[in-house]
């Protein structure tokens, strides 16, 4: 897989998620359920997306990546937060007041989901999948609708005779792009990559990742890149947020934070990366964080990361450290860096 080509990015903002937090309530009782505490699986994540920008999300299964993005696109609904498309309302407000609200807002921002084999109705035709979209929003019918069709599954590398087939008689990779034509179908403005080529095999997640940076440049599309493969998220990403335990702990440029790591919970994500070349493996300093995850069910006073961090102090156990800044575009939450200005969404 070549380095990726990159867009350039526009200085619109496209997306703005403030102070996100998605809880999940924690019941005890057999007769009379009562909420005994809550599962805080997106605890304030903050940040902006561009026009034509890639952003891609990182950290450990279980960091709340890709619940952020369901509670983003509202499949969730938020315990708080706000999410601004454009200019416009709050969605978690929008959503509050009314379902039909969301709906036009919704083509806007669509999603690919992780596993190609469950993310397709087996009972439906590849036309009828693709076409969905367009059938609700009522911009297409009739031969128009399947001419549409077949213009998506030509863009995404599909043959358009195939457009009565079902899942079930395509490659994993082909179903993955089954997805992607449906996501295209609205001509949106983001989507949310839920690590896409998780489930294929190597070979066919670079004809995915290149088929996703050619429709970005030829869309201008905004992504959000979702994903623990660290050295994917650097071959497509322009900046890259790192999430640990429900919160961005580091968010700076691509070559930024790949070349000078600011937070230890990303030394240490970077140093598992392995090197094909033998003599630089063998001299690299490998951080083994020891220690389990805390459980995001517990509310704790400091950094989530103070019990198996290498550098903590005193005050980490006491103190929630905020987003600061160490350069131009780069942030990072931790009290080895206090005196950079506090990073604003």
């Amino acid at each position: 897989m070549t380095k990726a080509v990159k867009s350039k990015s526009s200085s619109e903002v496209i997306l703005k998620v403030k102070d996100l937090n998605m809880h999940f309530p924690v019941t005890a009782g057999i007769l009379f359920r009562r909420e005994v505490g809550a599962v805080r699986a997106v605890n304030g994540v903050s940040f902006k997306l561009h026009k034509g920008e890639v952003l891609g999300l990182v950290g450990e299964s279980g960091c709340g990546k890709s619940t952020t993005a369901r509670a983003i696109l509202q499949l969730y609904n938020p315990t708080s937060g706000s999410v601004k498309y454009k200019h416009g309302e709050n969605w978690t407000e929008l959503a509050g007041r009314s379902a039909g609200g969301m709906r036009p807002l919704r083509k806007n921002l669509q999603m690919i989901f992780q596993d190609p084999y469950a993310s397709l109705n087996p009972r439906m035709t590849v036309g009828s999948i693709i076409g969905e979209p367009l059938k609700i929003y009522n911009l297409a019918e009739g031969d128009a609708l399947r001419r549409r069709v077949q213009d998506l599954m030509n863009e995404v590398g599909l043959d358009p005779r195939f457009i009565k087939r079902y899942p079930h008689e395509f490659s994993g990779g082909q179903r993955q792009r089954i997805g992607i034509a449906r996501a295209l179908a609205l001509d949106p403005d983001v989507i949310f990559c839920d690590e896409p080529v998780s489930a294929l095999d190597v070979s066919i997640q670079a004809q995915i990742i290149n088929l996703l940076t050619r429709l970005r440049r030829e869309r201008q599309l905004s992504y959000v890149f979702i994903a623990h493969d660290l050295s994917v998220v650097r071959h497509i990403s322009d900046r890259v947020a790192v999430m640990y335990l429900g919160k961005i702990v580091e968010i700076a440029r691509e070559k930024d934070l790949y070349e000078n790591p600011r937070h230890p919970y990303t030394k240490a994500l970077l140093s598992a990366i392995p090197v094909p070349d033998p003599d630089i493996e063998a001299k690299r300093e490998r951080i083994i964080l020891t220690g389990d995850v805390p459980s995001p069910s517990v509310e704790r006073k400091g950094c989530d990361f103070a019990s198996r961090c290498p550098s903590v102090e005193e005050q980490c156990y006491s103190e929630i450290p905020e987003l600061r800044r160490m350069e131009t575009a780069h942030y990072a939450a931790c009290h080895l860096y206090p005196d950079g200005a506090i990073m604003q969404v």
